[in-house]
């Protein structure tokens, strides 16, 4: 027969007093109050487990903090999971481990992921370029997914954001923005931090409709050159933005390698600029032979800034390149408007010219390839580019200073 248990009150609870070693006082139906000699009372629950029908306890905190009445009701809640078969040990375990998960989701935000992503891809592009995608982000996505967990963006979410941008009239923004958007997408695949790409499943077309390409602004007729040469000799602004500005036209490189060129990547006397591959957009150390009209704008620059490390440092401060929208003010303030002319025309303008005065009468007789070879477009196929960079070095010390000269008689 078994043993009845008279259930406990409240006095027994309080007058339960610690003895030399621990003892319990039982409630019945697997509930009881373990007394330790330290004067703590924990409320212990046993039970018969459903699944493994093996005996287990668990605890349900201290007395008084968890009162008689509490216990039993949680007692009772136990006692319901365990007639549907439920063990209650596990399903806190499934519970806290289900809440884990979730932390981790809320951790794992669209910011930190493409953060990441940013850090792992900054060897496989320029620093420039790298710059460029941290402030897509910033400007574009940023304002309205960056606190989201990263598997919570939708796609209804990208097109909002392309759609945003698409009616500000800034397509080809969009279009960079949802290629930026799919690195990103494809990293949180790889590293499992979502199951699919979102990115693969919206159709551009329907959202942005036809890319078209825009070149940038640029002048090849030869009364507008004159007029931006001559404007620029009378520029009346910062002096190492006005000497960056003449150098400009004879180099013709990306505005981010004429506002960080250093002076350890000059050498006046072989007249030669090399370029390092980290500054570079293929990822390519480039050495540009130097024509005469720019060892002279750098023997002048260094009278000012030779002590430093760059050639034309910040006017703000030495120790700093140039900032990037330096040279576009200066353009703006001398009258040229974005539809007209933007630093990167520069290249614009030296392919056009190169190419229409080829093999013509006071024009030149070098090649595409060499042209191609000077705007540091990168070939192809290896073997070729490999063999190619050794046979133009000369060739395109001919062709640049040839060009040179061009704009000296432009500019009259």
């Amino acid at each position: 027969m078994a043993r009845t248990v008279i259930p406990l009150n409240d006095t027994q609870l309080k007058n339960a007093k610690p003895k030399e070693k621990a003892y319990t006082l039982s409630d019945g139906q697997g509930l009881q109050l373990l007394i330790k000699p330290n004067g703590s009372k924990l409320w212990e629950f046993f039970y018969k487990s459903p699944i493994t029908l093996k005996r287990r306890k668990t605890s349900f905190s201290n007395y008084p903090k968890v009162s008689l009445k509490e216990v039993r009701n949680k007692r009772q809640e136990y006692q319901k999971l365990l007639n549907d078969g439920i063990d209650p040990i596990e399903k806190q375990k499934t519970e806290k481990k289900l809440i884990q998960q979730e932390n981790i989701k809320k951790a794992n935000t669209f910011f930190k992921v493409s953060q990441e992503w940013l850090k792992s891809y900054k060897n496989e592009v320029s620093e420039n370029y790298h710059n460029k995608l941290s402030r897509a982000l910033e400007l574009y996505v940023y304002p309205f997914v960056k606190n989201y967990a990263i598997d919570e963006v939708t796609r209804l979410d990208i097109i909002d954001i392309l759609e945003k941008l698409k009616n500000r009239n800034l397509l080809e923004t969009a279009n960079r923005v949802l290629m930026l958007l799919n690195k990103i997408f494809m990293y949180a695949v790889t590293y499992e931090y979502i199951p699919h790409n979102i990115i693969a499943d919206i159709d551009k077309k329907i959202i942005l409709g036809k890319a078209i390409k825009k070149n940038y602004p640029t002048f090849t007729k030869e009364k507008d050159i004159r007029a931006l040469l001559l404007a620029i000799d009378e520029y009346q602004g910062d002096y190492t933005t006005k000497k960056a500005l003449q150098m400009l036209p004879y180099v013709f490189v990306r505005s981010f390698n004429i506002r960080h060129c250093e002076w350890n990547e000059i050498d006046i006397k072989a007249k030669i600029w090399t370029i390092p591959a980290h500054k570079m957009k293929t990822k390519e150390e480039f050495i540009l032979p130097l024509p005469n009209q720019v060892i002279l704008i750098l023997e002048e620059i260094k009278q000012f800034s030779g002590g430093g490390r760059y050639v034309f440092p910040s006017f703000r401060a030495k120790d700093k390149p140039m900032s990037d929208n330096t040279l576009i003010s200066a353009i703006r303030r001398m009258g040229f408007t974005k539809e007209e002319f933007v630093p990167h025309g520069f290249r614009a303008m030296f392919s056009t010219i190169a190419y229409e005065k080829a093999n013509e009468k006071n024009g030149h007789n070098y090649t595409g390839e060499v042209v191609e070879a000077l705007l540091a477009h990168k070939e192809t196929n290896k073997i070729k580019s490999a063999y190619n960079r050794a046979k133009y070095t000369e060739p395109m010390r001919g062709l640049i200073q040839w060009y040179a000269n061009y704009l000296d008689e432009v500019k009259g």
